[in-house]
């Protein structure tokens, strides 16, 4: 249990830090000082009012209407400033919500994509799982949490001390007598010793009844976030889907997401339904518990209406600071669960860093890509590829060839620095570089994005795009309808990969890796292509995976099959 705690504190001070690394992030703390400190001008409003409640009382049982009418006076010059302050203090808290979640969103965003922890992080799901409901959801859960129940933790903390030594002054000659079994007993300021003792073994029914909430809220998460996941695959996926007629499987992958959500949202309202079983009494009680403690005393003529109500509200304000963990339980579940989860997924991702930095050490300053007694495997362990010896000179070509699974396409990511299970040496050249994978990907927008990519799109590009465009075969009208806003998946397979050849063109790289980049299109067409390549970048050296010899397209390359 302790270690628990102290590993949740460790994570919440954690992300804290992160929260403060920027000039922005240090305002959210101007922020949190300013709601902090009007937080405290309420807990004056408060004292005033129990104040209040003793004279209004008071005049009320000595019929003075004029007082009365004084106090009203007063209740409603207190309540308009303790409207005034707090609806001053949330509205700066959400300032600091939004300020702060900036921060730690930016902090998430570099873990996840600096470094391809995103690759990394994909390929390992049992480790973490939908990072992009911890950027999106988690981010403003733990912000939100953390102002809301830490600024109320350090004024309720305030509070609670000022509301004790109040109750310890007006109860100075509270004395409760009593006998029991023959002893004469005498409880001085006994009303200051019932609130703690009153509200610890509450906070401790609360514990145990709701401690299982924690992972079950986490649960929740991972299923809700799984559920949309799939979802998104059935939309984005909805051409081949329809084409096979897979909609009664897709439906029955989609009900079995949806029941395991159901079970755990039946496993976790059954525990609320437990904590709620005693929070809920609670909270509709704890107001009117005081009166019943001090009422022994006013029965007995020792205290006036008004004192007894004095008596009691200030009794109430020391119960309600102290049941702050009460009140608070579910949310500091939640506050305790969104930390967990960001704190794993930075851990995991600084672990990423380092395996990158690794990868990193094979750039070298040549112009010679350089393999030896390489062998690549599976995460498993299983070999898949061996390559004794590759020499590849700037300016030169090959065709990588061979069996469908044997590892072709792995090399080009191990190359590229995102693939760690291998053995032996490779050396890269600190060239520029573009490696192309089997299917390609572009970004939002239109044609000339998906060719600027991955470098944002500048208008002093867009005359050299469409030009571009036009050699690689698109016709003016579509260039100039889809130039700029285009559901590029609406492309066919052919056009996608015109697309790549584009992005190629422009970019000029001196190293080019293409994994059966041109396998959507005809004979002729990718004949025409890798010609318009090698026309254009005649000192570039494509490295290209590919089913069929296309090595006469190019000057100086051989096929290597593996």
């Amino acid at each position: 249990m302790r270690v628990k705690v102290l590993q949740t504190l460790k994570n919440i001070f954690l992300l804290i830090k992160f929260c403060s690394k920027t000039k922005q992030g240090k305002w959210g703390f101007c922020y949190a000082f300013i709601v902090i400190s009007l937080k405290i001008v309420l807990i004056k409003i408060s004292l005033e009012m129990i104040g209040w409640n003793k004279n209004f009382y008071n005049a009320l049982e000595k019929y003075n209407l004029q007082e009365v009418v004084n106090q009203i006076g007063v209740f409603i010059l207190l309540t308009l400033l303790g409207a005034i302050t707090f609806l001053v203090s949330d509205y700066l808290r959400k300032i600091s919500v939004i300020t702060w979640r900036k921060v730690l969103n930016d902090t998430i965003l570099d873990h996840w994509i600096n470094n391809k922890a995103y690759w990394f992080l994909n390929n390992k799901p049992n480790e973490i799982d939908n990072p992009e409901q911890r950027i999106a959801e988690d981010c403003q859960l733990f912000v939100d949490k953390l102002t809301n129940e830490g600024f109320s933790f350090i004024t309720q903390l305030i509070g609670l001390v000022t509301y004790f030594m109040l109750l310890w002054q007006i109860t100075d000659n509270f004395v409760l007598s009593f006998n029991l079994l023959g002893f004469d007993i005498s409880l001085s300021h006994y009303m200051v010793w019932l609130a703690p003792i009153y509200v610890i073994i509450c906070s401790y029914l609360t514990h145990w009844l709701g401690s299982p909430l924690k992972a079950l809220l986490i649960q929740q998460q991972h299923k809700e976030a799984d559920y949309r996941f799939a979802l998104t695959r059935f939309r984005e996926s909805k051409e081949p889907i329809a084409l096979l007629n897979g909609e009664k499987v897709e439906r029955q992958i989609l009900d079995q997401h949806f029941s395991d959500i159901m079970t755990n949202w039946y496993q976790l309202i059954k525990r609320q339904l437990f904590l709620g079983c005693f929070t809920r009494p609670y909270n509709l009680t704890v107001l009117q518990i005081p009166t019943f403690f001090a009422l022994p005393i006013y029965l007995i003529g020792k205290v006036s209406l008004g004192s007894l109500m004095q008596i009691s509200k200030t009794f109430s304000n020391v119960v309600v600071n102290l049941s702050w963990f009460i009140f608070n339980y579910h949310n500091l579940a939640e506050l305790t669960a969104c930390s967990h989860r960001l704190c794993q997924f930075i851990n995991r991702a600084r672990l990423i860093a380092d395996i990158h930095n690794q990868q990193n050490q094979f750039q070298k300053d040549s112009q010679t890509l350089l393999i030896n007694n390489l062998v690549i495997k599976n995460p498993d362990g299983k070999v898949l590829l061996k390559l004794p010896e590759l020499r590849i000179n700037k300016g030169e070509s090959i065709i990588l060839s061979g069996m469908s699974g044997i590892g072709k396409s792995t090399l080009f990511k191990l190359l590229s620095g995102i693939y760690p299970y291998y053995e032996g040496y490779f050396e890269l050249p600190k060239a520029n570089k573009l490696f192309l994978s089997q299917n390609p990907y572009f970004p939002m927008g239109g044609l000339a994005h998906a060719v600027a990519y991955p470098n944002p799109l500048l208008e002093k590009d867009l005359d050299s795009i469409k030009q571009i465009l036009t050699e690689v075969g698109f016709l003016a009208q579509d260039i100039e309808q889809k130039l700029l806003d285009y559901d590029l998946n609406r492309l066919s397979g052919g056009e996608k990969q015109r697309l790549i050849i584009a992005r190629i063109l422009l970019h000029k790289p001196d190293w080019i890796f293409m994994d059966e980049t041109t396998n959507a299109l005809d004979k002729h067409s990718e004949h025409q292509l890798l010609k318009l390549l090698q026309t254009n970048l005649p000192t570039s050296s494509f490295i290209i995976i590919s089913h069929s010899d296309v090595s006469s397209h190019f000057k100086q390359c051989n096929q290597i099959i593996l």
